[in-house]
């Protein structure tokens, strides 16, 4: 097995610098310092060790789940390259919009 290239997308790279911009402001440099390079640190598990996470709410993701800080990458796995697509919040509406089941239109 050899490691595969590792990749971000645009909005991924956002979603990290947002992340650090809010640690920065609510808990100080050595925690955004931290929340990064764990986000970094799991990406590049994934590409290295070609992990195999839950499969993803849209069709042909993949999301790792970290534990550290509360956060989920979404990623794409091809052959040779893991493309991190985006750094969401765990309690993110991404995740309960489309998780949600289907309403019906009939109320209680």
């Amino acid at each position: 097995m050899t490691k595969k290239r590792l990749d971000y997308a645009a909005r991924a790279r956002r979603d990290i610098e947002a992340i650090e911009a809010y640690y920065l402001e609510e808990a100080g440099e050595t925690v955004a310092d931290r929340a990064v390079d764990a986000i970094l640190n799991e990406a590049e598990k994934i590409a290295a060790l070609d992990l195999k996470f839950r499969p993803g709410i849209r069709t042909g993701t993949r999301e790792c789940v970290m534990t550290r800080f509360p956060y989920t990458l979404v990623y794409v796995s091809r052959a040779r390259e893991v493309k991190i697509v985006r750094v969401l919040h765990q309690r993110s509406e991404y995740f309960s919009r489309l998780r949600a089941p289907k309403r019906t239109g009939l109320t209680k």
